[in-house]
């Protein structure tokens, strides 16, 4: 009896050290990821030349949003956001209807070569996207589509479909076969399958493939800086920019120009958290 006892408590020790030790973690990871967010909003609130002040005010004295009227109101940083938003959007709708053909493709049909195939198109995520910059250029210097947003859009494909593919494919995967059989019984097409059966069933994968997709193509500053550099094309990202030179950084409008840049995607990941979670179980169990 004393035994069992002392083993339970040795158990409920080890548990709480266990936990200790997961939260001490989970601790460690938040305060190292939001500190320098903290930093960011701290900074974008203070004049310019109060922003490298020594010794740097984590709290700002004295407030302002002027940095932030400034980002909004300057004509050259609107246009750029609007043509993040637009390079964004085609992106995300480009990339998830070619990704919701391959994934069914890849998880519905038996051809030869599949897992080959499959294992190419994931390998292509793997590849550095420097090294296709000078063919990039290159291919749409030739056929005239430098500097523009269409450009953009069809290279951004390279970051975003391999990896959306293979989402995609282990979320098919877990819908019944039964369901589609049935359809077909009745006469529907697989094209019709596809797209009154199974995409509404796949809300929580494509939400993630939609989200994954805006933040690629969103984020993105090495393509846009070599592919579209030109003012009328310019994105967001690569706008922010201007203000570092050789001898001076504007801290105040930069760190409000980021904290712009993050809000798109702060509400994607609110608007579909349940969707995402959801997703990406799913397909890391099916996968």
């Amino acid at each position: 009896m004393i035994k069992m006892k002392n083993s339970y408590r040795d158990n409920i020790k080890h548990t709480l050290s266990d936990k200790w030790l997961i939260y001490s973690i989970i601790f460690t990871y938040i305060f190292i990821t939001l500190i320098p967010l903290v930093w960011v909003f701290s900074t974008s609130l203070k004049p310019n030349d109060l922003a490298i002040s020594l010794p740097p005010e984590f709290v700002p004295s004295e407030p302002t949003l002027e940095n932030y009227v400034f980002v909004i109101t300057e004509p050259r940083l609107v246009h750029s956001l609007i043509n993040s938003l637009l390079v964004s959007l085609g992106s995300t709708v480009l990339s998830v209807a070619i990704s919701a053909l391959g994934g069914y493709s890849f998880a519905r049909f038996k051809f030869k070569g599949k897992n080959l195939l499959l294992s190419i198109i994931l390998g292509f995520f793997m590849i550095p996207i420097v090294i296709n910059i000078i063919p990039l250029y290159l291919m749409l210097s030739e056929i005239g589509l430098l500097n523009s947003i269409f450009s953009l859009i069809i290279t951004f494909q390279i970051l975003i479909i391999p990896l959306n593919i293979f989402l995609l494919k282990n979320y098919f995967e877990t819908i019944p076969r039964e369901i589609e059989e049935a359809a077909l019984v009745d006469g529907c097409s697989r094209f019709g399958i596809l797209r009154r059966i199974i995409l509404p069933l796949s809300t929580p994968g494509l939400a993630i493939a939609s989200v994954l997709a805006f933040r690629f193509s969103w984020n993105e500053f090495l393509l846009p800086i070599v592919l579209a550099n030109r003012p009328d094309s310019l994105v967001f990202q690569l706008a922010l920019y201007q203000f570092i030179s050789i001898y001076r950084i504007e801290w105040g409008y930069l760190t409000a120009g980021i904290n712009i840049a993050l809000i798109p995607i702060v509400i994607l990941m609110l608007l579909f958290q349940k969707q995402l979670v959801h997703g990406l179980t799913a397909s890391s169990l099916k996968g």
